[in-house]
């Protein structure tokens, strides 16, 4: 199933119902011993509801510490650590939460004592069970070309839980033996039906730029598909684990009969109702500290204090983004363009801390509410660069597909944009966006974009 734009077993989504349920267990029974078994007085709603705010700050104190990404094997000193974190940013919430319930002390050093050893037993175990290789769906790469290796890099780099690859079918005899990535070549095409079935082959990725030649095993493919073995383009594969699609070697077929790129009316206003609640409430909240803002940008460097500029938006109409002003004002005295880089010296002292705050970007929320942005989209480029990728990078107009977002995919997964190189790996996850987009993938955005922003090395 897919949920906020990442493809998660069943398992995981089992095990995170499981784990919630042991954490609201150990906090009723620690109420149910503190008040000698008195299950309505812990079941009243002056409890319930702060019991619910626990959960959910346990919940987040998790997701914080990268305790639900399930996605990737992580090494068992980074697992230990994150796990120490989380439990110690949910015993800071668990006793400020009974702080607040005058004489339940006794609860919350009972609901510790049960939730830390049961959490942590649960999850050594999950962790102990999704790194046995039979837990992991086994991989076949048809093809030892730049397109398999390219995804194989990707899995490999990515330490999948979910996958595990092993190994190659080439189009020659003589290629047998190779070794790509760690990862045998273990015959060629011809052999599919035998390598399957002795290496317990789950899933075969078509990496064939070539299926009319006589080489590409039509009927062995069908006969091991209709022995129950998936059968995937490598384009999928390459999506589903690195988040990203491949847009340098896509077909215009496959966005066509692709699954996804939805743009209903349904999604569209729903969009809009949270974007313009977020942004009103945003704008209300942030007022105090954007007039703070614009006092030290005064104070800082001559200049204006907002800076305007046209970007591209949505269908490709131009319109004015707005933010505090960041950048010298002659930091384009020569008249051309200049991409942004990550430790641009044009950038003044205090706007190298509002940049890293994303303090620069509160103006964008009056973008927001006027409709030409949106929270979470594809950021707005400069139409002089736009003029000169939609030359040179595939589908890059189809990035335009959606409005532009303060935030966005490829800000919390990429670094700054400073080059061609860069714009194309930012479409790459642009894309991805737009084919999955939806009201709990923005919400995850925004969830990790300020994960990323306290932790200080957001891209843009």
């Amino acid at each position: 199933m897919r949920i906020a734009g990442t493809r998660v077993r069943g398992t995981a989504v089992a095990y995170v119902v499981f784990e919630d349920a042991l954490i609201v267990g150990a906090l009723l029974g620690a109420f149910a011993f503190a008040h000698y078994g008195s299950i309505r007085f812990v079941a009243s709603p002056l409890r319930l509801l702060p019991g619910l705010a626990l959960l959910l700050s346990i919940k987040a104190a998790f997701f914080w510490c990268g305790l639900y990404d399930f996605r990737h094997l992580v090494p068992r000193a980074t697992f230990w650590r994150r796990l120490f974190a989380g439990f110690l940013l949910s015993g800071l919430a668990a006793w400020g939460f009974c702080s607040v319930m005058v004489g339940e002390r006794l609860a919350c050093l009972t609901f510790l004592s049960v939730f830390i050893p049961l959490i942590a037993l649960a999850r050594v175990g999950y962790e102990v069970v999704s790194r046995t290789r039979g837990f992991r769906r086994r991989l076949l790469f048809l093809g030892v070309g730049d397109h398999a290796q390219r995804t194989a890099r990707e899995l490999l780099a990515e330490r999948s839980r979910d996958f595990d690859l092993v190994g190659f079918l080439g189009s020659k005899p003589e290629e047998k033996g190779w070794r790509i990535g760690g990862r045998p070549v273990l015959g060629s095409y011809d052999e599919v039906e035998r390598v399957a079935a002795e290496h317990r082959i789950d899933r075969i990725v078509v990496a064939v730029a070539d299926r009319r030649s006589g080489q590409f095993p039509l009927e062995a493919l069908l006969n091991v598909r209709l022995s129950g073995v998936e059968i995937v383009e490598e384009a999928k594969v390459h999506e589903e684990i690195a988040g990203k699609i491949p847009v340098e070697d896509l077909r215009p077929s496959w966005l066509i009969f692709s699954d996804g790129f939805s743009n209903s009316r349904l999604r569209n206003l729903n969009k809009r109702a949270f974007d313009v609640v977020v942004a009103a409430a945003g704008l209300l909240l942030s007022a105090p500290l954007a007039a703070l803002v614009a006092l030290a940008i005064r104070l800082d460097s001559k200049g204006p204090i907002l800076f305007r500029q046209k970007r591209v938006g949505q269908g490709g109409k131009e319109f004015t983004l707005c933010k505090f002003r960041s950048m010298r004002p002659d930091a384009e005295a020569g008249g051309r363009p200049q991409w942004a880089q990550k430790d641009d010296p044009r950038v003044t002292r205090l706007g190298r801390f509002l940049r890293k705050s994303r303090l620069d970007e509160i103006p964008q929320m009056w973008n927001v509410l006027q409709g030409t942005m949106s929270f979470v989209g594809p950021r707005p480029e400069r139409a002089f660069f736009v003029q000169e990728l939609r030359k040179r990078i595939p589908f890059y107009d189809q990035r335009h597909a959606v409005k532009p977002g303060i935030t966005g995919w490829a800000q919390v997964r990429f670094r700054y944009g400073a080059d061609e190189t860069d714009a194309v790996e930012k479409l790459r996850h642009d894309m991805f966006y737009i084919k999955h987009h939806g009201i709990l993938f923005d919400l995850r955005i925004l969830l990790e974009t300020v994960r990323v922003v306290l932790r200080r090395d957001m891209g843009r």
